[in-house]
């Protein structure tokens, strides 16, 4: 599980512009409310759990730049991405703990990025993306991926990143905790 504070937001948010966050995956809420305290004019964070949804948005109440939505990450990066002016860089923390269906023809990460270049030009957005272990095997700092928790085979492949996102941006991979996939702005 990695942690947004991992990255240096100050920096990103100078380099790029990024007037908005969008996270996926609100959890108890730590990364939402450590990305509150910096110079975002509105953090989001979508959560599939009610509890979880609810218990962090009373916490943060009070903080008029902060929006918890209760739902699927699909539905909630469309409900979010129409109230964004579509020319404003977003960076987008993608921290869901998916669940694998075998019905569904897509792992949940592509589907989420599918919806975001659905809705809008990516070109000046930042993705990072959490947990990269549950796709790929590497050197990670926790260790490889409990197989219980790991992406079934048909979805341990993410060529879809740079079908969606290559052309536009730098991937790159990080194996700091449990790696991360981070997707910046070709300059």
């Amino acid at each position: 599980m990695g942690e947004l504070s991992d990255f240096q937001l100050d920096r990103l948010i100078a380099d790029y512009g990024c007037r908005f966050l969008i996270e996926t995956g609100t959890g108890e809420g730590v990364d939402i409310e450590f990305a509150g305290t910096f110079p975002f004019e509105h953090v989001y964070s979508i959560e599939k759990s009610h509890k979880l949804a609810i218990t962090v948005a009373f916490r943060n109440a009070m903080n008029q730049k902060m929006t918890i939505i209760h739902g699927h990450a699909e539905r909630g990066l469309k409900m979010v991405l129409e109230e964004i002016p579509l020319e404003v860089p977003v960076m987008f923390w993608l921290d869901t703990h998916p669940t694998f269906e075998d019905a569904q023809p897509s792992s949940p990460l592509e589907r989420e990025l599918r919806v975001i270049a659905g809705l809008r030009d990516t070109a000046r957005d930042i993705f990072i993306v959490d947990d990269l272990r549950l796709y790929e095997d590497g050197a990670f700092e926790d260790g490889p991926c409990p197989p219980d928790l790991a992406a079934p085979s048909a979805f341990r492949d993410l060529h879809f990143v740079e079908d969606i996102l290559g052309a536009t941006h730098q991937v790159n991979r990080l194996v700091r905790r449990t790696g991360y996939l981070c997707a910046f702005p070709n300059r």
